[in-house]
């Protein structure tokens, strides 16, 4: 059954995903576990080896691939 919340329009995969990174981090610092730095540093570092790998699989591959993707700061990329 699909989600007919007032919010389905708003709702995607990458917005989800991202919450779920920060939920987990805010989580972690609430436990004393990492530093709020570690968060945000973390989520750079993250964003920086993802576009590493799909720029390197474009790069190697034959599909004529795209991705255009929403970083944690509200700039887009594409590869």
């Amino acid at each position: 059954m699909p989600y007919e919340g007032e919010d389905a329009g708003r709702l995607t995969v990458g917005g989800e995903l991202n919450q779920l990174a920060a939920n987990v981090a805010i989580g972690r610092s609430m436990g004393g576990v990492h530093w709020r730095t570690d968060y945000s540093e973390a989520v750079r570092l993250g964003e920086e080896i993802a576009s590493a790998i799909l720029r390197e699989v474009t790069d190697t591959t034959l599909e004529d691939a795209h991705f255009t993707l929403s970083r944690f700061d509200g700039t887009t990329i594409t590869i």
